[in-house]
């Protein structure tokens, strides 16, 4: 006589019988079409069974029992990494739901993710109070005022492409996306310019690390994409260029280029060049180090025309140029030829090689690498044409 199991939709039928004097209990039930029987010697156990079967835990119990041994360790290892009161069943079947989701990205991926965009204790600042913050940190610093332009004018160029957000809603991709689509005035800029913007934010990351306004070591900025630049010569001016320049400038800005092109100091570098650090008496140039691109003071040598340039003009302190933007001011005097950017410094470098034959001096006083002048500057000129530059005088 069988005992019946029912759950109202499914019957397992329990048979006793007895088998060499000792009790034995026998299931009996369909599971997918086909008849299933198991025995056991425990009634107990076999109603238990029964009642798996009953609830769909019959596979489950299966599976428990085919289990090998690598995988009841890696069973063991997960409860043991597994948060007090948190069901193993349930970590693993949110696990699979989000890798289902993620696709291609990792699950680590999206949390690091999650956290650079919802930490708690990140401030929401928007991209343009960020471009107004950095570019006044800058200033503070004491950088020159072309640089705290760019600074400002390249993160507004952020927050204009990404109107709303915050510095945690940026992503590299969205980035390199924005950036390689930029136009300014309806036109593509250039490799070298997107590498510029690209710098600048590259700083702006790592000042907003330092202030807390992005996770630390989670910048989007650093991943952007470095675009290949095509090489340009090196532009400079002629002796005949420098001397129209100097005899028609005005004393505002006469200093600036007289120095920019005799001495070779950088134009971020005569912006800040103060008259107390021209030594006409010793014939030297002192560039600060607070002053310097590289940070490092250097001397630079005043050549004879440059001196009697700088008489009649020299204080005893003060800023050397009066001009708000010495560049543009200067391009007024360019008659018959266009203004070089960077054309004083290029000239003097080109001219001061061809004159000493020696990289290593010319980078020392230029603040360079010996490198950099013998790829760029070498053979530029012919020590004619040098002695000629150097020889440019008032009249």
């Amino acid at each position: 006589m069988a005992t019946v199991i029912t759950n109202g939709k499914q019957t397992v039928k329990l048979y006793q019988s007895v088998n060499r004097g000792k009790a034995m209990f026998q299931l009996a039930y369909y599971n997918g079409g086909k008849r299933v029987q198991q025995n056991f010697t425990d009634k107990a156990q076999a109603k238990r069974v029964a009642n798996q079967v009953l609830n769909g835990k019959a596979g489950d119990s299966a599976l428990v029992d085919a289990a090998a041994t690598p995988e009841i360790e890696s069973l063991v290892a997960a409860k043991k990494v597994l948060a007090p009161g948190y069901a193993l069943h349930v970590a693993v079947e949110e696990h699979a739901q989000a890798v289902a989701k993620l696709g291609k990205a990792t699950l680590r991926d999206a949390v690091e993710f999650y956290l650079r965009h919802h930490n708690a204790n990140v401030p929401r600042l928007s991209l343009k109070e960020t471009s107004e913050q950095f570019a006044k940190s800058r200033q503070q610093a004491g950088l020159s005022k072309n640089y705290v332009d760019l600074c400002r004018r390249y993160t507004r160029l952020l927050a204009e492409g990404f109107p709303g957000l915050c510095l945690t809603d940026l992503t590299t991709a969205m980035l390199d996306k924005w950036l390689g689509n930029l136009k300014i005035k309806e036109k593509y800029i250039k490799a070298s310019y997107k590498n510029d913007i690209r710098r600048v934010l590259v700083v702006c990351g790592g000042w907003a690390e330092r202030q807390g306004y992005l996770v630390k070591n989670c910048s989007p900025f650093p991943g952007m994409i470095r675009y290949k630049e095509e090489k340009t010569p090196v532009t400079i001016f002629t002796p005949e260029n420098i001397k129209t320049m100097l005899t028609t400038a005005d004393d505002g800005v006469k200093a600036f280029l007289a120095i920019g092109a005799f001495a070779g100091l950088r134009t971020a570098e005569l912006e800040r060049l103060d008259w107390s650090e021209v030594n006409l008496e010793r014939s030297f140039i002192t560039v600060a180090a607070s002053k310097a691109k590289t940070r490092r003071r250097r001397l630079v040598p005043i050549s004879e025309n440059l001196k009697l340039w700088l008489t009649p003009l020299k204080q005893e302190a003060g800023p050397i140029c009066l001009h708000r933007d010495p560049q543009r001011s200067a391009t007024r005097f360019c008659k018959g030829f266009e203004w070089q950017r960077n054309g004083l410094r290029h000239s003097y470098i080109s001219y001061r090689l061809a004159i000493l034959n020696d990289t290593a001096r010319v980078a020392l006083e230029a603040g360079n690498s010996p490198d950099v002048i013998f790829a760029h500057y070498r053979e530029l000129v012919t020590p004619e044409a040098a002695t000629a530059w150097f020889d440019v005088r008032p009249a």
